[in-house]
């Protein structure tokens, strides 16, 4: 864990290496030769030497004492405060053992560097042709430091890549594959908008930021052929996939390729009174959970609509009605305007919780539940969605359609999943973990008339 910290603390460091200090070092630089030989002997791999990487070995003459080590463009280091370095890291260090309650103690023995670290690959931040200063000291002594500069090489674009496909491509979804050449050791995977893909691009430094690290920052790193179902998409849409891989030499490369989704296909126009007789408000109960607390029972409104103020989206001739969702297990609903307030982007896209209601032939009322429909898309863990999932498996399904059941009197609408054991809950998708419950249902949703 003290190396994949200090490596994003590398990453992050490195990236911004040529951002000037505002103040001259504390610290004279003494001759490489003689720090080395009294502090730590630093030196580095220069066959695994590329454009974008540094393999380094570091090797103190005090084995028992913590060290810090980093990263910076040789610019940077000319105006660079070892103190402040220390006291920036050492805050971060403390905020960390704050967080997760360890001691300050069991933190550094976490994060720092202690005894010999050998071939230590540092990978995110450089750029070609260009100087930089690797930096070690002390954690107790800052004036006991050692450096060592290099310059990296010209860029030697790699001749591995990725093949990317695309497959059961619709209005709210689609696969892609991914398969790399034998020669890639690793590649990180980027899917977007490609209006979002284009301003990421266009916010970058320079033309090697992408492939430098800005690829780790944002994309899932894979080592092998994946097969990636990319749900909860919009109808004619363009979306990208960027590619950045690095092959067995240490020698890079990206692509991108884009794929749009198809429009929605139109049904035919249902005759239901549903469309009018389950407008209104209604008050719904739920158990839930977060998979870790009791489960306890969560009441709230729902006021369902055939239209929403500031969204020009027709319900009603795509067979649907919408039910605004306030209170389910405390979110509170934001709609169009109160997202504007708020300053979240795209809040026509975005406002909720709401579950879109489909009416069929026969008064049938079902909810998606494969991730089709947004149900919340401001919160912080991005795009939410009504799926089937059981708590005690901690199991989420998104291969089903909720059932809605309305009863004779149309008083009351039971919300439940076909599966046994499985109920309506809230999932979002962690990119590089996978699909989470925001909160698990341990029983069907009961709306009845207020």
């Amino acid at each position: 864990m003290r190396r994949l910290f200090c490596l994003l603390i590398l990453t992050l460091a490195v990236a911004a290496c040529e951002k000037e200090p505002a103040q001259k070092p504390n610290t004279p630089t003494p001759p490489e030769e003689q720090v080395n030989d009294q502090v730590i002997n630093i030196s580095i791999d220069d066959a695994r030497l590329t454009a974008f990487q540094v393999v380094y070995s570091l090797l103190p003459q005090d084995k028992e004492a913590y060290y810090y080590c980093d990263v910076m463009s040789k610019k940077s280091w000319e105006s660079a405060n070892l103190e402040d370095i220390r006291a920036e890291f050492d805050e971060s260090l403390r905020n960390f053992a704050d967080m997760t309650g360890a001691t300050y103690d069991e933190v550094c023995e976490q994060m720092l560097f202690k005894d010999d670290t050998l071939d230590f690959v540092s990978n995110a931040g450089y750029r070609p042709e260009t100087e930089f200063v690797i930096f070690a000291f002390y954690w107790n002594d800052v004036e006991k430091f050692a450096i060592k500069e290099f310059t990296t090489p010209k860029a030697l674009p790699s001749t591995e890549s990725v093949a990317v496909e695309f497959s059961a491509v619709d209005a709210y979804s689609m696969t892609v594959s991914c398969e790399p050449t034998s020669g890639v050791e690793e590649y990180y995977y980027y899917f977007a908008e490609t209006k979002k893909y284009e301003e990421l691009m266009a916010e970058l430094e320079d033309e090697n930021a992408f492939i430098s690290y800005a690829a780790m920052n944002v994309g899932v790193k894979y080592t092998s052929a994946q097969t990636i179902p990319q749900l909860g998409l919009k109808p004619e849409t363009s979306y990208t996939v960027a590619i950045m891989a690095i092959d067995d030499k240490g020698n890079r490369m990206q692509l991108a390729v884009e794929q749009t989704t198809p429009a929605v296909e139109k049904n035919e126009l249902v005759e239901s009174e549903l469309f009018e007789s389950l407008l209104g408000e209604w008050q719904g109960a739920q158990t839930v959970t977060d998979g870790f607390a009791d489960p306890a029972t969560s009441q709230f409104t729902v006021t369902i609509v055939a239209s929403v103020d500031n969204y020009d989206y027709d319900y009603r001739s795509n067979n649907q009605l919408v039910a605004l969702v306030d209170g389910w297990n405390n979110i509170k609903y934001y709609g169009i305007q109160g997202l504007i307030g708020e300053g979240i982007e795209n809040p026509e896209e975005k406002f909720g919780p709401k579950w879109v209601m489909d009416i069929a032939e026969g008064d049938v009322v079902t909810i998606d539940g494969q991730a089709r429909y947004s149900v919340i898309g401001w919160m912080f863990y991005g795009n939410c969605f009504m799926v089937s999932a059981q708590a005690e498996a901690q199991s989420i399904k998104l291969d089903t359609t909720l059932n809605v059941k309305v009863s004779d009197d149309g008083d009351t609408l039971t919300i439940s999943s076909p599966l046994e054991g499985y109920y309506p809950s809230l999932a979002y998708d962690f990119t590089g973990f996978g699909w989470m419950a925001y909160f698990y249902g341990c029983s069907d949703i009961v709306l009845t008339r207020k």
